[in-house]
C-alpha cells in the first residue's frame, strides 16, 4: 500500500491550521501543523514531510526567512515548499520565489481547491 504523502502546514492562526489539516487529510495526505517557525523547524527535524504550506505573515519569524532557513539547513534535501498568504502582490512572488519557494499561492483561492495545487506541485517535482 502507498503511503500517503507528507504535507506540513506553517501558519500563526490555529484554526486555519486545523481547518487546512482537515481539508488535506480527506483528500488523503497525511498532515501535520505548526503555528510558529520553531515548531516548524522541530517537525521537520522528526520527518521531513514532501510539502511545507507556507504563510508569510508570522510574529517572530516570518514564513519568507523560515523558508531561508530550511533552504540552508536541508539544501537539496529540503521538501517543496509553497508560500500561501493573501498578499498577491508581485514584488511579495518574487521576494518568495528568491527565498527558495517552489510556488506561490494566494489565500482569495478556495481552500477546497488547495489539495490540488498542492497534488500538481508535487507531480512536477516527481517528473
Amino acid at each position: 500500500m502507498k503511503q500517503p504523502q507528507k504535507i506540513l502546514i506553517v501558519d500563526d492562526n490555529a484554526s486555519l491550521v486545523h481547518l487546512y489539516q482537515v481539508v488535506f487529510e480527506r483528500a488523503g495526505f497525511a498532515v501535520q501543523g505548526a503555528t510558529s517557525a520553531q515548531e516548524a523547524l522541530d517537525l521537520i527535524d522528526a520527518e521531513m514531510p514532501d510539502l511545507i504550506l507556507l504563510d508569510i505573515m508570522m510574529p517572530e519569524i516570518d514564513g519568507l526567512e523560515l523558508c531561508r532557513m530550511i533552504r540552508a539547513q536541508y539544501q537539496s534535501a529540503a521538501p517543496l515548499i509553497l508560500i500561501y498568504t493573501a498578499d498577491s502582490r508581485q514584488e511579495v512572488y518574487q521576494e518568495s520565489l528568491a527565498a527558495g519557494a517552489n510556488g506561490f499561492l494566494t489565500k482569495n483561492s478556495s481552500i477546497f481547491a488547495l489539495p490540488t495545487a498542492v497534488q500538481s506541485y508535487l507531480k512536477q517535482q516527481a517528473s
